[in-house]
């Protein structure tokens, strides 16, 4: 479809609808205002008739001047009927006497109150209410609000057909406007788009033929002149852009037949060739060095690699104050760091004890009861006091091993041996074990200083916490109980060795701090007041201050100060709960609240072993931590009288008390 086209009839279709609207507009506001004053003409001839009522009423006989209105109206030839209804729609008067008596088939009693008229058909019926007023109290109830309803139907046919013709002149109005419009659209189209349309196309083609002399000429102004004015540029532009693209190209060429004559070049090439070759076997020399330049880095990366990890092991070591995990450091960082498969060390303790662990790639490092003497090489070891090397024989399956003394103060202490299956040690690793060697037995002699320092402390303690129990019948051997107690727990539930150390530590001291407690307050008969019971939980903060000066025994402070915090947290002395209480911690809650339990008191007798398991038990997620409540239960029941034994309880007295409670 061209353009032309399609533009007009866009734009006679837009003309139709917006003539369309405003004629429906017209039409429609025409039809109300007829329909409108047929129905204000209806209003007035019931506003006369009811007037004309009223006035009988007045004059006191009824009928006479309503009769002559009603008969006049009723002779307007637009006038169908005309009715005086009572309330129930039956007719009291009419204009057609025949009615009178009849119930009206146009009468509605709804739409009667309304007053609003109604077209049906080629009528208009009206109905208008006749109110009762005081001038009609002589004849009708003053409770009577309607006294009957007047009736007025009209005939409407006249009106509608005049709408009707209306519609029509409007509709065929509209048809020329739009025909008119279109075709003035056309013609100013066809003189201002469709011509320079025309010629802009025109041009195009000519240029696309190769004609770039091809210029816009349509006459007009506005944008299309200015859009011919632009094309006309480009045009232009595009002609200087090839004029000179066909001057680049002639030096082109020119430059191609200046390389024609430099064929010298190629003799050149030649020679550089040769350079090249001379220049290659230096290069080769070069990679040859550099290959070897890259070994040697790579050894000593190596080397610098090892010293770094025997600086982080003597760091390591240092760090570590604990005999036993730190003989597991030495033999397990030796063996990965020389990459043996097997490691053996034996080392005396400060008890004349001996410490012999084994160390397996892949298995990593266990205690073992051989004795380091069945080995020659250890034998050989010990008694000349220097190191061993031994190659591996060639063919698979030999063995290499190295070894070296532990030597603290001119004292040997014990030994280290490496062994390496298929490879052989290097002198520079017997070296280097050498070094790590004289770092571990200063770590060592650290440990045993350490030792002695904390049995030292621990014996000072030990002896104040047998005087605070001395002292008090009750409480007897109470920390006792409850570090083997703790201990058990502790075990079931997972604890490594350093933990369950520090665990046995704090539960034989936990009580330390009742040495600030006044012993009249600790030994009362009876409840203790409020004063008297912040006395006694005051004795974790005294616990604590106790053991400050030693800073390595902070775990232990830790779960001393902790063990009467509760896992609601309602327990003193901070009130914390859940999991910021320690897991030691809230194993000695269970342990000493069980002791607690099951001995005499001053203010109560020991509970049988099953009372004390239910209150345990219902005391569990409140005060308890519930697992470790539900793991020492489970002990209990499994192994209830082993338990007791180990831990000191005579189990005489505890079948005596199930006895008695029984």
């Amino acid at each position: 479809m061209p353009l032309k086209t399609r533009m007009i009839g866009i734009i006679a279709l837009v003309i139709t609808a917006s003539v369309g609207l405003s004629t429906a507009i017209v039409l429609n506001y025409q039809s109300n205002r007829l329909t409108e004053m047929n129905a204000e003409n209806l209003r007035l001839m019931s506003k006369v008739i009811i007037q004309g009522m009223e006035d009988d009423m007045l004059r006191g006989f009824a009928g006479t001047e309503l009769q002559r209105t009603i008969t006049n109206i009723g002779k307007n030839s637009e006038i169908m009927s005309l009715r005086i209804v009572s309330p129930d729609g039956y007719v009291l008067n009419s204009n057609i006497p025949s009615e009178i008596g009849y119930k009206s088939k146009d009468f509605v009693y709804v739409r009667a109150l309304a007053g609003e008229p109604v077209v049906r058909g080629g009528a208009m019926v009206l109905h208008t209410p006749i109110m009762n007023k005081p001038a009609c109290y002589s004849c009708h109830s003053k409770q009577i609000k309607v006294n009957g309803v007047v009736e007025i139907k009209s005939d409407f046919s006249g009106t509608r057909d005049e709408i009707f013709s209306l519609r029509r002149f409007l509709i065929l109005l509209n048809l020329a406007t739009v025909l008119v419009v279109s075709l003035v659209l056309s013609l100013l189209f066809a003189k201002n788009i469709i011509k320079p349309i025309k010629a802009l196309v025109d041009t195009m083609r000519k240029v696309e033929g190769g004609d770039l002399d091809a210029r816009v000429e349509t006459g007009a102004t506005g944008e299309f002149g200015a859009l011919a004015d632009s094309f006309n540029r480009m045009i232009g532009q595009v002609k200087d852009l090839y004029e000179k693209n066909l001057k680049k190209e002639r030096k082109i060429n020119n430059a191609r037949v200046e390389l024609d004559h430099k064929r010298i070049l190629e003799e050149l090439n030649s020679r550089l060739e040769f350079k090249v070759k001379e220049v290659e076997t230096a290069n080769k020399a070069i990679l040859s060095l550099t290959r070897e330049l890259k070994t040697k880095n790579l050894e000593l990366e190596k080397m610098v690699e090892r010293l770094k990890k025997i600086s982080d092991v003597g760091r390591a070591l240092a760090s570590i104050i604990e005999m036993e995990e730190l003989i597991r450091l030495i033999i397990r960082t030796a063996s990965e760091l020389l990459k043996a498969g097997s490691g053996y060390i034996c080392v005396e303790k400060k008890d004349n004890e001996r410490l012999i662990l084994q160390y397996r790639k892949g298995m990593g490092v266990e205690n073992v009861d051989v004795p380091p003497e069945t080995n020659p090489l250890y034998l050989k070891l010990i008694n000349e006091g220097i190191g061993v090397f031994v190659r591996a024989a060639e063919g698979p399956g030999g063995v290499s091993t190295i070894g070296v003394p532990l030597k603290v103060k001119g004292r040997m202490i014990g030994g280290m041996l490496l062994d390496k299956a298929d490879s052989s040690f290097t002198e520079d690793e017997l070296d280097i074990l050498s070094t790590m060697a004289n770092q571990a037995t200063v770590a060592i002699e650290n440990a045993w200083l350490y030792e002695s320092v904390k049995s030292n402390y621990f014996g000072t303690i030990q002896a104040l916490v047998n005087v605070l129990e001395a002292n008090d019948k009750y409480t007897r051997g109470h920390s006792e109980r409850v570090k083997t107690l703790a201990l058990m727990i502790g075990r079931r539930l997972g604890l490594n060795h350093q933990e369950i150390e520090l665990l046995e530590h704090a539960a034989i001291l936990h009580d330390i701090g009742k040495i600030g407690v006044n012993s009249m307050v600790l030994n009362k008969n009876g409840r203790l007041t409020p004063a008297e019971f912040s006395l006694v939980k005051a004795h974790p903060l005294i616990g604590n201050e106790i053991l400050g000066p030693i800073g390595t025994l902070e775990g232990i402070r830790t779960t001393i100060l902790q063990h009467h915090e509760r896992y609601d947290g309602n327990g003193y002395p901070h009130g914390i709960a859940g999991e910021e209480i320690t897991l030691k911690a809230r194993i000695l809650s269970v342990a000493d609240t069980f002791d607690a339990m099951m001995t005499d008191r001053p203010y109560r007798k020991a509970h049988t072993i099953r009372k004390v398991k239910d209150e345990l038990q219902a005391c569990s997620g409140s005060q308890f931590d519930p697992l470790v409540v539900s793991t020492f239960v489970d002990m209990l029941d499994s192994s209830e009288q082993e338990i007791l034994h180990l831990a000191g309880y005579s189990i005489e007295k505890a079948e005596d008390r199930a006895a008695q409670s029984a």
